[in-house]
């Protein structure tokens, strides 16, 4: 008797998928021979996205996991490289439990991606809420051709407590069973404000549930988003690697080279940069900015009192600090656009 299923079924009173009967294992004979399986690894998004997998991508709140989300769906449904990566060309399902309309279509556009049926887009301005990941729909979906899967975020949809273990486990194993099915899935989370969560916030089991999980940061110029690198912190399935990427208006995102601070950054370095490419800001901010870095307030404030940097009087006793005119950066990146919320100016590079 085959063990492999060829209809989903879900159990009505617990929302679960369940195997029909005509297709369950009744002896241990029945399983099929793991010499005989092939298990090459296959990518969605070559070196990124392996190929039916569970995957995290988390950020702090407002650091650009939307925009970059949004940027592998289009490439995936377009079948075009992302970041000058091979793509494989499938059907995308974005379950966004966050973004209005407005937002949704402004990042489409600034991000350059073209019309296509591939990608379809469940969020709250259809008539019903963006499912979870046991609904029959999707489940039904999954078994018409191997898609990429977004959910946009994990607090949205998983309905329990994120420090709990067992509940915790309980939901992501809703995705394992989509991977199970042929479904390349992305799970985007939070990261937490304190040090041991400064890759995800909740329980370990999160971690433990996913084949990659990548944790993304991002650099700003002029209080906009400029730059943002994805920085592995598990890799299941092969070896990670970093990645980093700059906004260009209606084109997206495009592959730089991994930024220094992805690699050897210190301390100085850190609030240099910082100081650098937001001028006039005091120490609140800094130290704000400096947080996700690894850089502790004593120590921004350690570095802020030494000779690199210069202050003028802000509101009341405030600090707004700049960096001493011959420590600027050597060769500071251009200044290319954020896709704000508001209107986007049009970018001075040449095309």
């Amino acid at each position: 008797m085959s063990a492999a299923a060829t209809t989903m079924i879900v159990d009505p009173s617990t929302g679960q998928p369940c195997v029909p009967v005509e297709a369950r294992i009744e002896k241990i004979a029945d399983l099929e021979s793991v010499w005989k399986k092939d298990a090459n690894v296959e990518w969605l998004v070559d070196g990124i996205l392996p190929f039916k997998t569970v995957n995290l991508i988390s950020a702090e709140s407002g650091t650009g996991k939307t925009w970059l989300s949004y940027a592998i769906a289009g490439a995936v449904a377009n079948g075009t490289p992302f970041l000058g990566q091979q793509v494989r060309r499938s059907p995308v399902l974005y379950l966004d439990g966050e973004n209005p309309l407005v937002v949704v279509k402004r990042n489409l556009a600034d991000l350059g991606i073209a019309e296509t049926s591939d990608l379809h887009i469940w969020a709250g301005w259809n008539v019903e809420a963006p499912a979870g990941p046991d609904d029959p729909r999707i489940i039904s979906f999954v078994g018409e051709s191997p898609p990429l899967l977004i959910w946009d975020s994990l607090v949205e949809f998983a309905g329990c407590d994120e420090q709990s273990a067992n509940e915790v486990r309980a939901f992501m194993k809703k995705f394992r069973y989509l991977a199970h099915q042929g479904a390349t899935v992305i799970v985007l989370h939070h990261t937490g404000k304190s040090k041991g969560s400064r890759e995800y916030r909740g329980s370990s089991d999160i971690k433990a549930s996913v084949d990659m999980a990548y944790v993304v940061t991002g650099t700003t110029r002029r209080g906009k988003l400029h730059r943002l690198t994805m920085k592995p912190f598990k890799s299941r399935v092969a070896p990670g690697q970093k990645f980093a990427m700059e906004f260009r208006e209606r084109r997206g995102f495009v592959g730089v080279d991994v930024p220094k601070s992805a690699v050897e950054e210190t301390p100085s370095d850190i609030v240099l940069r910082i100081v650098t490419e937001n001028p006039r800001q005091n120490a609140t901010r800094i130290k704000e900015l400096a947080k996700p870095l690894g850089v502790s307030k004593g120590k921004v404030e350690e570095i802020l009192g030494g000779g690199d940097y210069t202050w003028e009087a802000g509101k009341g006793a405030e600090k707004l600090y700049s960096v001493v005119e011959d420590k600027v950066l050597a060769e500071p990146l251009p200044d290319f656009p954020d896709p704000g919320v508001e209107e986007i100016r049009k970018s001075q590079e040449p095309p």
